[in-house]
């Protein structure tokens, strides 16, 4: 009995010897129909990788550049070599400084150049100021609704309740939805609309 029993193992051995034999054929076989195909695939994500990380690094001192550029910038703004370099350089923080300046000087002509900004909410702020400041209702009806929207509505409809036009303000304020932040604002200035009725 243990004759036959040791004969079925060394055959059981030889056949999972054979199909290791067999799987290792089939594996160098694989290797050399698509070697190029796998040496070409492990190159591109090694270069990708290298490049990724050289892309971060440059991106990274980039940002530290100009913000070391904003904050110079920012002590002496009349620096015209500053300016040009941060405007070239990186626009987003260049305009966030142009917002900061309109504001702290007041001038209109500043958020003139702002409301065409790439960025949506230096664009928004800029075109609210510019409605709210020349009470224009048909500039705060540009203003983004997605970052000032129901602000510049309220502002719209304080706007036409000054020019009595109440209906109007009443059309704008329905536009404000309950669960914003200003809903109490809108039903505060609606109710203040029946007193002006």
């Amino acid at each position: 009995m243990s004759i036959k029993n040791n004969l079925d193992y060394i055959k059981s051995e030889f056949s999972n010897d054979s199909q290791l034999l067999e799987n290792t054929l089939k594996l160098e076989r694989f290797y050399k129909k698509y070697k190029y195909i796998i040496w070409t695939f492990f190159v591109v994500v090694i270069l990708g990788g290298i490049s990724y990380l050289i892309y971060i690094k440059h991106t990274e001192q980039n940002a530290q550049k100009y913000s070391v550029v904003y904050t110079q910038l920012k002590d002496d703004a009349n620096n015209s070599n500053l300016r040009d370099e941060l405007k070239n350089g990186n626009k987003k923080l260049y305009d966030l400084f142009l917002l900061q300046q309109a504001f702290k000087n007041g001038n209109i002509s500043d958020f003139e150049e702002l409301k065409n900004s790439n960025n949506i909410l230096i664009s928004s702020l800029a075109s609210y100021y510019i409605g709210s400041f020349e009470r224009d209702i048909s500039v705060l009806k540009g203003v983004d609704k997605y970052t000032l929207g129901d602000l510049s509505k309220l502002q719209q409809a304080f706007l036409l309740i000054n020019e009595n036009k109440i209906n109007d303000a009443k059309l704008v304020l329905g536009e404000i939805p309950q669960e914003s932040n200003l809903g109490e604002f809108a039903k505060l200035l609606t109710h203040y609309m029946i007193t002006k009725q």
